[in-house]
């Protein structure tokens, strides 16, 4: 691994602590206008309490939004910096696979997160509109954010415990037994013709 790649992968690895961390404590924050046992908004949140929920998921979601886009951008240089063989590292490119594949997803949960910030900053009389953009925030898609979040996790194991991982010697043994054991087949007309 070169210095680009080392500056890229630490780069990567700050911001998705970032990123992440502020996903889970967002998460805390929006469950307090949550029902416990249905999916539906508490109804008696005191004002107060309410504009200070909503205070939280907008600065949060500001933190999210730029870890996210710092995390996307290094994921991409270090990608592009880091020089290896994808058949000796099958972990790098499954965990690639988890990331990159919810980006639009992502993207979009970014574009409500900033009309979310963009609503509260602008007029503090808007619950009702707050709480519209918070529900399609968290219904989007039927729950594929939150699978997201798991294939995430997901990523960080594979990363860790790197599985699939294989040598130059399993590489060679795997190509020699390919030769070994793999056969041309050509197909003749008589092969077709069955006599009765």
């Amino acid at each position: 691994m070169n210095n680009k790649a080392r500056f890229w992968l630490f780069i990567l690895i700050v911001a998705s602590i970032i990123w992440l961390g502020g996903v889970n404590v967002r998460v805390i924050i929006g469950n307090e206008l949550l029902s416990f046992d249905e999916f539906s908004f508490r109804l008696n949140v005191p004002p107060d309490e309410e504009r200070t929920i909503f205070k939280l998921l907008s600065y949060s979601s500001v933190l999210v939004a730029i870890g996210y886009v710092i995390t996307f951008i290094s994921a991409i240089f270090f990608l592009k910096t880091y020089k290896t063989n994808y058949r000796q590292n099958v972990w790098l490119l499954m965990c690639s696979l988890l990331f990159f594949i919810f980006s639009p997803v992502e993207f979009y949960n970014i574009y409500l997160d900033y009309k979310f910030y963009k609503l509260f900053l602008t007029n503090p009389n808007n619950r009702d509109e707050l709480l519209l953009i918070f529900g399609e925030r968290i219904g989007f898609l039927k729950g594929v954010p939150w699978i997201a979040i798991l294939s995430y996790y997901t990523a960080i194991v594979i990363a860790i415990f790197q599985p699939l991982k294989k040598t130059e010697e399993q590489l060679k043994k795997d190509r020699e037994a390919q030769k070994k054991y793999a056969y041309d087949y050509y197909m003749h007309e008589d092969d077709d013709i069955i006599e009765l």
